[in-house]
């Protein structure tokens, strides 16, 4: 079960409850608008009685013309989270994006994960745009059979999306 609240003044909040595990959510954002820019700060909450179920999330948005920054910050369990994005649109037809995001683990002190990338999206024409991605990944603590696992590399990607 869930409710959300009419929009007060920019703030909004939404509460809820599941039978799973007694679990609960609560959430509230504000938003507002400063001359030519736009900002929006969040914060979610949720719980259960399943262990390590604490789940926690801050984020903010600020929008100036062209373009949008999102910065977040969050745990969940045992692991924490951060993370900016920015994306900027260039012309009608093309945005460029670049993020960075790290994770944690609070009892691995050895456990951690990084991705960072940039792209691109150009549209073609309405319901066909072209996308290109690169980004650059490392984790280093995690474990596969009781062996230490570390990976890293780079992954770069072209994606066409038709829409009808």
């Amino acid at each position: 079960i869930s409710l959300t609240l009419p929009t007060v003044n920019g703030v909004t909040v939404m509460l809820g409850a599941a039978d799973a595990k007694d679990a609960s959510m609560a959430g509230v954002s504000y938003a507002m608008d400063a001359g030519d820019i736009g900002v929006t700060v969040a914060y979610a909450q949720s719980s259960s009685s399943a262990a390590d179920s604490d789940d926690s999330q801050i984020a903010a948005k600020v929008t100036a013309g062209d373009a949008t920054v999102t910065v977040i910050s969050g745990a969940s369990g045992k692991y924490n989270n951060s993370g900016v994005g920015v994306t900027y649109a260039v012309s009608d037809s093309l945005t460029l994006q670049a993020y960075s995001g790290t994770t944690d683990h609070d009892t691995t002190a050895a456990y951690e994960v990084k991705d960072t990338g940039i792209g691109l999206t150009y549209t073609v024409t309405p319901g066909m745009s072209i996308s290109l991605t690169s980004n650059d990944y490392s984790g280093k603590g995690g474990n596969s059979g009781g062996a230490a696992v570390d990976v890293s590399g780079s992954r770069s990607n072209i994606a066409l999306d038709v829409s009808f």
